[in-house]
This record gives structure tokens, C-alpha cells and sequence, in this order.
């Protein structure tokens, strides 16, 4: 086998380097622009309802939510973010309503939660408090799932939450348990 010479081993190099800026130009042709401010990177619309803990919202198209008050636990050590050591867990029960025309997928449904300038975070995996069911809601059907927030916050202090079903976000507001 013959060696290649400095010259042969330039050539290659530049090659391989002209040929992947040409590829990574090809394959980055259909990205969407950067945008300027990059610390947005969700865009967070207005709730259509603020609604109290226990009070069902019709969210128009036949889907209704009701977010139940909250209630007091102590996370275990088997459940997400239980090394942030919250000084308040809490949990509540989501039931939706698909009363629709079509099957509701639950990838389109989250939850965030805040204690005013304190910060909550999820606390789920344990005591049956797990989250939004993974299977898509059928027409005509109800789910019901229990949720826990655990924050740098009191008893007694604010807890406000925001829904999101589709495109609609709900406020619900209320104190923490």
C-alpha cells in the first residue's frame, strides 16, 4: 500500500471540509430562523378562564376541566425532583371532560404551578400520583389523574397553576394546602 503525500493529505482534508459545509448547508435549508430574543422560548398566551380549585371550566367543544383543591402529602424519595426538598407538597386531581368530536391527545396537555416568587416543580412517580394518563381520551369519556407540585413555599401561601388542553390555558388560583 502506497502512503499518501502532505500534498494528497491537504486534498483529502479540504475535501472532507468543503463536503460537510456543503451537506450541513443542505440539510439546515428548512430551519426556521433564530429568533433575536432567546430567552423566549415558549410563547405563553393569555388563560381564557381563571377559575378557583373545584370549579369546573367549560373549555367550549364539548371539553370541560375541573381541578380539584389541593391536598397535603409528604413525597417519597421514589418520585421526580424529590432531592429539591420542597417545604410543601401538594397534590390534586385533573378531571377532563371530552364531551367533543374527536379523540383528546393527552401529549397536548401540561401543567405548570407557582407559589407567587417561590418556586413549585412536579412530584410525580409515587402514591398513585402520576400524572396525565399517556393514552388519548376517547369521545364521551372522562379522566381523572392526580397531580403533585412541590414548592419552596408555606402552607397557607398562593398557588396558582396553568392548564394547558390544546390551546386553551386555564388559570386556576388558589392556597396551597
Amino acid at each position: 500500500m502506497k502512503k499518501l503525500s502532505r500534498k494528497q493529505w491537504i486534498i483529502v482534508a479540504l475535501v472532507v471540509i468543503v463536503g460537510g459545509a456543503v451537506l450541513r448547508s443542505a440539510t439546515n435549508s428548512n430551519v426556521p430562523p433564530i429568533p433575536k430574543d432567546k430567552t423566549t422560548l415558549v410563547q405563553n398566551e393569555a388563560p381564557v378562564a381563571t377559575i378557583g380549585f373545584d370549579k369546573p371550566l367549560d373549555l367550549g367543544g364539548g371539553v370541560s376541566v375541573t381541578v380539584s383543591s389541593p391536598t397535603r402529602f409528604t413525597p417519597t424519595q421514589f418520585m421526580t425532583n424529590y432531592d429539591q426538598k420542597a417545604k410543601t407538597g401538594n397534590y390534586f386531581t385533573v378531571t377532563i371532560v371530552n364531551g367533543g368530536k374527536a379523540p383528546l391527545d393527552f401529549s397536548t396537555v401540561s401543567l405548570e404551578a407557582d407559589s407567587g416568587a417561590n418556586v413549585c416543580f412536579d412530584l410525580l412517580g409515587d402514591q398513585d400520583i402520576n400524572g396525565a394518563p399517556t393514552d388519548a381520551l376517547k369521545v364521551g369519556a372522562t379522566a381523572s389523574y392526580k397531580y403533585g407540585v412541590g414548592c419552596q413555599a408555606a402552607a397557607g401561601d398562593p398557588l396558582n397553576l396553568i392548564v394547558r388542553i390544546g390551546g386553551a390555558n386555564v388559570a386556576v388560583q388558589g392556597k396551597l394546602a
